[in-house]
Order: structure tokens, then C-alpha cells, then sequence
């Protein structure tokens, strides 16, 4: 139920961030080349992460032969394909914190908000609308969204 209601939010965002531009009659291109931004982003390293998974065949990690040669032990974390730093820079750039901060801070500095912004916004609510969330490190596939699926466990 909570996946439904983050997806109309993200239809939502998208929708209300290409109308609050449109009202605010900028060029399009401009809103076109931030809403790409994030999807350059978050493309850099899966030409070398997608020929590792068609090779070893493992969803986000590399086999239980690691990249020595030698066998991991059962309890040994798999190898990430790719660093921890590109998860946290592919998270910064598909939240919404990081545009609404810079427009904040736009706003704040010069008195206006940079309406190009909203097309990173828009991008991120399409994300969003389609099922696609932040990345949880290691695995390329694991988002946020799909955190409903896992019974949820105390700690204590």
C-alpha cells in the first residue's frame, strides 16, 4: 500500500514541477538538460557493472569466488560492483533535498529560484511514479521502494 501512495507522489511532483515551469515561462531547454542530469548520473558505472552481472550472473554482487581467486567464507559480505561513493552520489542526486536546497539557497542569494531546478525535480518524480527509489548499497536492483516487501524484524 505505501508503494502505491509514494508513486502518486512522484506522478505528483513530476506533474506540479513541469506546471510551476511552464508557469513560470523559462526555455525548455534548460529545464530538458537538468532533467537529464540525474539519469547521466546515475548511468556512469552500469556499462561495467551490467557486463559483470551478464558474466557472473549475480543480482549487485560479484559470486562467492571473489576477485583473488579465492572462496568467501558464508559469513563474508559480497563484493560490491561498484564503490560505495557512486551510491551516495546517485542517492544526492535522486533525492529531492539537493534541488530544493540549491533553489533555497538560489532564493536566498539572489532573490529568485533557478527554474531549471524544477526539471531535476520533475525527473525525480518520474522516477518515483515508475517504481524506482534510492539504491541501497551493494545491490544495484534494491531500492528504497521495494522495502516493503521484507517483514520488518525489532532489533532488540
Amino acid at each position: 500500500m505505501a508503494r502505491w501512495w509514494l508513486r502518486l507522489e512522484g506522478v505528483l511532483l513530476a506533474v506540479a514541477a513541469v506546471a510551476a515551469y511552464a508557469a513560470g515561462g523559462g526555455g525548455w531547454a534548460a529545464f530538458v538538460a537538468f532533467f537529464v542530469l540525474p539519469g547521466v548520473i546515475g548511468g556512469i558505472p552500469f556499462r561495467r557493472a551490467a557486463r559483470r552481472l551478464e558474466r557472473d550472473g549475480v543480482q549487485g554482487s560479484a559470486p562467492a569466488q571473489g576477485a583473488r581467486g579465492r572462496r568467501r567464507p558464508a559469513g563474508e559480505a559480497p563484493e560490491p560492483l561498484v564503490p560505495r561513493c557512486w551510491f551516495l552520489l546517485y542517492n544526492a542526486a535522486h533525492s529531492t533535498v539537493l534541488p530544493l536546497l540549491l533553489g533555497l539557497g538560489g532564493w536566498w542569494l539572489a532573490g529568485r529560484v533557478y527554474l531549471p531546478l524544477l526539471g531535476w525535480l520533475a525527473y525525480i518524480g518520474l522516477n518515483r511514479a515508475l517504481g524506482r527509489g534510492l539504491k541501497l548499497y551493494p545491490y544495484l536492483r534494491s531500492t528504497h521502494l521495494q522495502l516493503e516487501e521484507a517483514p520488518l524484524r525489532p532489533r532488540w
